[in-house]
């Protein structure tokens, strides 16, 4: 069983009337009560969703699944859509030198395969899939996994060919990733990229709507210790890992070399077969 606290989510009926029947996005591909029975989660009636205990709020959104959490307060629902602008300008320009394509160490028109132990809303994933590279997400949460397969799959159907094309290069799993890593086959991924949640929890301006609900549904759970030495010598060339610009090394670890921007930095360890990387 994965650890998450799951009783802190429920599912909830539709933001509004027939959206789940909503083609404008790809239909949605179970009703909430399915999707309680998979996930095994609480399912809410309408009238009953006033009285909700749970801390966040499952539901379809005009067709995308999405996640809220359950305060008066609360900011607007979320869900992985990569047909967001943001992302589709990140897209447009996936070859130019952007700090996590450098992160890479790829040769100009080279495919690798990633792993992305860590793959959150799988936005990073995304700009490395755009760029040609194969990604295989892993997920251990879930909710997320709910999320990013919902977001994967209506991509996949989208109007758009490059997104499905992008789309088809992203591979999602469940499950731990150290034991993900550990159960890898014969092929090796070149790059092994993670993004461990960021430590801060307080809600501000730095901290983006996506990463803070984040933090807030998952804070009390966190990744594999091992989880970048489980990389380290699975990695054919080299393990990425996404840091606060001033934050300690992952592990205690000191990479073989750092890219460091104005919030964020990417710390990149060599590994054993890299030679030159």
């Amino acid at each position: 069983m994965l650890p998450i606290s799951t009783t802190r989510v429920c599912i909830a009926p539709p933001i509004e009337d027939g959206c789940v029947s909503d083609t404008s996005r790809g239909p949605a591909p179970e009703s909430q009560a399915q999707l309680a029975v998979r996930l095994s989660l609480p399912l809410w009636a309408p009238e009953e969703v006033a009285g909700c205990e749970c801390g966040f709020l499952l539901f379809y959104d005009h067709a995308c699944l999405s996640l809220q959490q359950n305060d008066q307060n609360a900011s607007g629902p979320l869900c992985v859509d990569f047909e967001d602008a943001t992302l589709a300008y990140r897209q447009r320009h996936s070859r130019q030198p952007e700090a996590i394509l450098k992160a890479l160490g790829a040769k100009q028109g080279e495919s690798l395969l990633i792993v992305d132990a860590t793959a959150g809303w799988g936005l990073d994933a995304f700009v490395l899939a755009s760029a040609g590279h194969r990604i295989d997400l892993i997920e251990r949460s879930v909710i997320l996994h709910a999320l990013l397969q919902d977001g994967l799959r209506r991509a996949a159907a989208s109007r758009d060919e490059g997104l499905a094309v992008i789309a088809d290069r992203m591979t999602l799993h469940l499950g731990e990733s150290s034991l993900k890593l550990q159960g890898w086959g014969a092929s090796l991924p070149d790059v092994i990229y993670l993004d461990p949640m960021f430590p801060e929890r307080r809600k501000s301006a730095k901290v983006k709507k996506n990463m803070y609900l984040l933090q807030q549904m998952l804070h009390d759970e966190l990744p594999t210790e091992a989880l970048l030495r489980d990389a380290l010598s699975l990695a054919r060339r080299r393990v990425v890992v996404k840091r606060p610009a001033h934050a300690g090394f992952l592990e205690d670890i000191k990479p073989s070399f750092q890219l460091t921007g104005k919030s964020s930095r990417f710390d990149i360890y060599l590994t054993r077969n890299s030679g030159s990387g």
